[in-house]
Parts: structure tokens; sequence; C-alpha cells
């Protein structure tokens, strides 16, 4: 046996970490002997100590890459009358301004057109003109999947062990994947959704003086890229709430810190810092307080009517309760009732479900951590680890690669382009003809013919129709009772998804004569009609 003074040390393998693997030969000491005339360089520092962050996140690394991969492989399946409607108006807002009154379509022709998208919309033109509809469908799933990241970041941040995240991340993550994976202006709010959130939780955790305040900055740019801005102002004015309570609850009133208030009344005015003003609440009245979107959208409807989203959902929810519950008290009470409020949004539609997933994956962990302390990690396989970050990395670069080359036909390749030819000939026989056109094909025929603005009947911009126009579209293929208005009067031209029973119904009405039924899309003319 040698003695202490005889031992040379010896570096224990988690000591070593990435060293091992990358090279045995690596300078120990900090300040390395010159490296002499065609000798190889050592390996840069922070080159080390980014491939061991990568190993100590492979798992999270590998998922999010392989996520990426997949949905930009299935980009075609996402992109819909939502993408279109954002290339539309935003060709509209870079040709000609700000809009104020509705030009595009004949049911709201003069209407009052609060565009409150229009950076967004701005933004999605500005990608289409750089890199056409590759750059629009990387960015859109860049921004998705970042978003995802940074919740993922987040929960670590606030205390949530490894392990926990992965506990609540399958579920989370599915029913956020699952309900963003639209190709759309919303894509824009989702980073701006944790952001906000973050800096909310982050102040209970480690309290600053000045840092919650980012959020108000983050509310007026989300003011301006997407109506979900109202979501994250709500949120704010909670956290606000729920500090004048604290106040009340350790002291007399006039101790209230003054930061309370100045964010429960600072996050709605937020709203206000955009070309409209005080007229963009219309924007928000007409949509989120609109009953007959729910006839219409699906993601208006509540989350019971998509049973594959209902059944996670509710799980996660159920499992959030207990979790709150069983934590006894040592849940925040910001983090706890926006969690609650956030179900509750969701249970109302289908389309509030993201930000309960994500707002789920950020605080959830840290919770669970109060309820349970995770188990002891098990020994790292650093090679595994490592290889495993390599080949997804190397997936999404293919991946990146193969969407990057493909034509602009590929990311259409749901919609039938014969559809365009036909509409373009009719409309050169008849050049006054209006075209009743369903949601899924409206913007798509305006992004590709200009000139169609004016004889489109209307588009996704659901709410610049009044409530008897919404029920006039929704009721479409009902039988009328004799003597009854025809709702399609004086559209000379239909373009409908064959998909659709309602469509098919209309296709079979009296004097429509189908001169297309291609894929999923029928063009009909009518006679009699304009």
């Amino acid at each position: 046996m040698c003695s202490a003074q005889d031992a040379a040390p010896v570096e224990t393998s988690r000591a070593m970490g990435a060293r091992q693997i990358l090279s045995a030969d690596a300078p120990a000491a900090s300040g390395a002997l010159p490296v002499p005339l065609g000798a190889s360089r050592p390996t840069p520092r922070w080159a080390y100590g980014a491939i061991a962050w990568l190993e100590r996140q492979a798992l999270f690394v590998t998922a999010l890459a392989a996520v990426a991969g997949v949905i930009l492989g299935r980009v075609p399946t996402h992109l819909n009358q939502d993408g279109w409607l954002a290339l539309v108006d935003g060709r509209y807002v870079a040709q000609h301004g700000i809009p104020h009154n509705d030009m595009l379509a004949v049911m709201t022709h003069g209407a009052r057109w609060i565009d409150q998208q229009w950076l967004a919309q701005l933004a999605i033109y500005g990608l289409h003109q750089l890199g056409g509809l590759a750059l629009y469908s990387v960015v859109y799933v860049a921004l998705t999947v970042g978003a995802l990241a940074m919740a993922i970041v987040a929960a670590r941040r606030l205390g949530g062990s490894e392990a926990h995240v992965v506990w609540v991340l399958p579920v989370a993550a599915f029913l956020y994947l699952a309900a963003s994976f639209q190709i759309r202006t919303q894509g824009f709010a989702y980073p701006l959704f944790v952001g906000v959130l973050w800096l909310l939780a982050a102040e209970i955790h480690a309290p600053s003086r000045r840092r919650v305040y980012m959020v108000f900055p983050l509310l007026v740019l989300w003011g301006n890229l997407h109506g979900s801005a109202s979501l994250g102002a709500g949120l704010v004015a909670l956290y606000g709430v729920t500090l004048l309570v604290e106040d009340l609850r350790a002291g007399p009133p006039w101790r209230v810190r003054g930061r309370g208030v100045a964010l429960m009344i600072g996050a709605p005015l937020c709203l206000l810092a955009t070309p409209y003003g005080i007229s963009g609440l219309t924007y928000y009245r007409e949509t989120l307080m609109n009953p007959e979107f729910k006839a219409l959208v699906t993601e208006w409807r509540p989350i019971t009517s998509i049973y594959l989203l209902a059944v996670p959902f509710f799980v996660a929810a159920f499992a959030t309760v207990w979790a709150l519950g069983f934590s006894r008290g040592r849940a925040r009470l910001f983090e706890a009732l926006a969690l609650l409020a956030l179900i509750a949004a969701a249970i109302s539609a289908v389309r509030n479900v993201t930000w309960f997933a994500l707002a789920a994956i950020m605080l959830l962990p840290s919770t669970l951590g109060t309820i349970a302390a995770p188990r002891p990690p098990a020994p790292r396989r650093h090679r595994l680890n490592l290889a495993l970050v390599g080949a997804s990395a190397a997936f999404l670069l293919v991946s990146l690669i193969t969407v990057a080359t493909k034509p602009s036909s590929w990311f259409e390749s749901g919609y039938d382009a014969r559809a365009l030819t036909q509409v373009a000939a009719v409309v050169h026989r008849r050049p006054g003809v209006h075209i009743y056109a369903d949601g899924h094909f409206a913007d798509w025929l305006l992004w590709h013919d200009p000139s169609l603005a004016g004889h489109i009947a209307y588009d996704s911009r659901l709410e610049l129709l009044t409530s008897t126009q919404l029920r006039e579209v929704a009721d479409l293929s009902e039988i009328r009772a004799p003597g009854a208005r025809d709702p399609l009067a004086g559209y000379g031209l239909l373009v409908l998804e064959t998909t659709d029973a309602a469509s098919r119904l209309l296709l079979d009405q009296p004097r429509t004569h189908a001169i297309l039924r291609g894929h999923g899309v029928a063009v009909a003319t009518r006679s009699g009609a304009q």
C-alpha cells in the first residue's frame, strides 16, 4: 500500500466529465504551454463546457430536436387558413399601411377592421419575401419548439428537479404540441407567454426591485402580435392582486406596496399601446365575447368537443389540482391561482389548452418538489447521452435541409392548384362574379390572386362578421323554409371543401354545376347569380 505522500492525484470519473469523452491529453492547468508549429491546438474550455451541458441535458435536447424534426416533416398538414390569412393581411399592411376598413371581402366590405395582429402579419410577410414558405415554416417551428424549451428551462430555474419535469412533460407537451401545430400568428405569442409567466414566478421565488416591470414592454409587443395578449395582461393583473392580498394580510392598508397597484392598472393599459389606441378594445370584445364563434370554429368550443385532447387534459388538470391541494399551502398563491384560471380557460375553449400546458410545465415541477423529494440521479452514461444528442442534431439538420430545398408546391400539397386555374377562368369570363369560398380556401385564393379582393364572400377574419352573418354561415347547409332568403343569392361561383358534409349538400342544390371535383376541393358555378 502506498502512502498519501506517494499517491498521485487521481481524478474521479465524475470530475473528468466531458474531458474524458473528448480528449485524454487536454490541458489540465489554466496556463497551457505554447503550441509548437504544426501541432494541434487544445480544445477551448468553452467547448468542454458546452458539450458537458449538452450531456447533462441530453434527454431534453434529444426530445426537442426530434419533435422539431417531425413537425418540419409534416409542415404541409400544418399550413391552413390562418397561415394564409397572415400572409394576405401582412401583404396588405406592407402595401397600404395599417388597415381601418375592410376592402377584401363582400360580406364585410367597408366594415371597421381592427387588425390587432398587424405586426405578426407584417413579420410573416417579410419572412415569406426573404425565404418563401420554407423560411416562414421553419421560423414558426422554431418559435413553437423554442417556447417549449424555454418552459423547461424556466421549470428548472424555478426550482423544479429534472425528475419532476420529466413527470409533467409527456402529457403537458402533448397537449401543447397538439393544440399549437397550426402555422399562424399565434406562434409569436408562445415565447412571450413563457417570458411573462417566468418573470412573475421568478419574482415570487427571488424578489427584485425592478425585474418584474419587464412584463410591460413584453405586453406592449404582445399586444401588437396576437390577441392572446389579453391573457398575458390578465396574469400580470392577477399577480398584482396577489401582492395586494399579501400586503393586506401582513399589515395595515396604508402600507400596501405600489407595485401591486401598478401591475393591476398597467397591464390592461399595455393593450392600448397599438396604432388603434382605445379602439383596439373592440377587437377583444368581438372575439373573446362572441358566442357565435363556437358554431363555426372548433378551437372556440369546449375541450370536451375533442376527446383526443379532453382525456389527457383532464388527467393533467386533476393531477394539478391534486398537487396544489396536497402541497398544503406550500404552493405559491399566484402560481396556484394562475394554474386554476388556465384550467378553467382551457375547459371553456380548446384554443386555451396550449397556455395551460406551458404553465403546467413551468410551475408544477416546483410544486411537486414540496410533496415528494426527487430520487437520487442514476449513474450517467456520458457516451450514450452524447450519442443521442448527436443523432438528434443530425436528424434535425437533415429535416431543415430537406424542408429548405422543397418547392413551394410541397408546402401547398393540401391544396389542389387546379382550383386556382378554374377560379381564374371563371373570373376572366365573368369579371363581376362573386365567389363563395369556405374558410379553408378564401385566404388561399386571395394570397395567390390579389385581384380577387372584393369578390370573396368572407375570410378567416370572423370578427368582422355580424352575429346575423355568422349564424347564416353556420346554418348555410340547413333546409330553408319555402320563400326564405337564399344566403348564396348573388354568388355565382362556389369553392368548397369536399370533406365537409355541409359542403356536399351545397353542391347538390339546384342550379349548381360542378366544374371541378379535385383533391379535397370542388369548384361549382351557380346559374342565375351574378
